[in-house]
């Protein structure tokens, strides 16, 4: 088990971690942060498993002790994962009472306990206040890694109790080494990185044929909204994307509009659809777009409520479509 070989724009990270573990002053509760595709997640699994593995070979787990074997076989007993039960819902207070109750229990296996949980944006405000009490009183020899895309939506008091580790993306270079082998001969690893904002695990969904067909769709819908097309009706094409993807690929989208906008045709990632990102900066400008980037961030929260997929995606399309029309 190599963690930090695997993802090597983690390597920074992971020797400080490993510092603070030698020096025996590792906060017993880690905040990551960044942009998603970056492998945050990943990064903090990878911490978990050095954790608990007792027989450490240098900078790695062993993968061969009990507890390497557990995590192997896909359970741990001192291994807590809290994550919504389904995409877009919350993480409720219970889960956290939950697990409460378990880590306050003596470690199965003699050593650390370790909880991660993700995204920590999608705890409810009822959660967050329990999991706050939790940090405020730790058990001894108890690791919390909480993994964050919006650390922004997480309340102040709780990041306070947290040490905040900012994830960065690789150089293209890292990135393209990482991603090559991944790809078919027929997929260029830059094209992707470029498409993906530089987020390399972004950039290996992008290459599925599946994501490709949601991309074109999306620019379809895009370029009719433009066209003055009924958003109700276009709305019923995108129950293809999970709304938080859609949520995503909309401010990529924006995103890659506004910097065709401030740098020109250099700016883009996805070349493929400069006509698009063209007229969009045309019809928003710099300052419509920001605020509309603003709008679907704060939707990125109303998919923690369960919402109604159709009435969403209506009410969304409806947004951009007065955008579009300055209505």
């Amino acid at each position: 088990m190599k963690p930090f070989q695997s993802m090597p724009w983690h390597a920074l990270i992971w020797r400080q971690w490993q510092q603070q573990i030698q020096e025996k002053r590792l906060p017993h509760a880690l905040l990551l942060t960044g942009l998603s595709g970056l492998g945050k997640r990943t990064l903090g699994r990878a911490l978990a498993y050095f954790l608990l593995c007792t027989n450490h070979q240098g900078l790695q787990a062993c993968g061969k002790c009990r507890s390497c074997r557990f995590i192997e076989a896909g359970f741990h007993p001192d291994l807590h994962l809290l994550e919504p039960e389904a995409e877009g819902k919350a993480i409720r207070v219970d889960q956290i009472r939950d697990m409460a109750s378990q880590v306050q229990k003596s470690s199965q296996q003699g050593g650390y306990k370790v909880v991660i949980i993700w995204p920590a944006e999608a705890l409810n405000i009822n959660a967050a206040n329990a999991l706050l009490k939790t940090l405020e009183e730790p058990e001894p020899n108890t690791q919390f890694i909480l993994v964050s895309d919006r650390p922004s939506s997480l309340p102040a008091t709780l990041r306070s109790r947290c040490q905040i580790w900012a994830v960065k993306p690789p150089s293209l270079e890292q990135g393209k080494a990482w991603l090559k082998p991944q790809l078919t001969n027929e997929q260029n690893p830059e094209v992707l990185l470029k498409a993906a904002g530089g987020r390399p695990l972004h950039a290996l969904k992008l290459a599925t044929p599946a994501a490709e067909e949601r991309r074109y769709l999306l620019a379809q819908v895009m370029e009719a909204l433009i066209r003055g097309a009924d958003p109700i009706e276009q709305a019923s094409k995108l129950k293809v994307f999970p709304l938080a993807s859609l949520l995503t690929n909309l401010q990529s989208w924006l995103a890659d509009s506004l910097r065709y906008g401030v740098l020109g045709e250099a700016g883009v990632q996805d070349s493929r659809q400069l006509p698009l990102y063209r007229q969009f900066f045309q019809l928003l400008g710099q300052q419509g777009l920001l605020h509309l980037e603003q709008e679907l961030q704060g939707m990125h929260q109303q998919l923690h409520t369960n919402p109604n997929v159709d009435l969403f995606l209506e009410s969304l399309l409806i947004r951009l479509m007065q955008a579009l029309s300055h209505e």
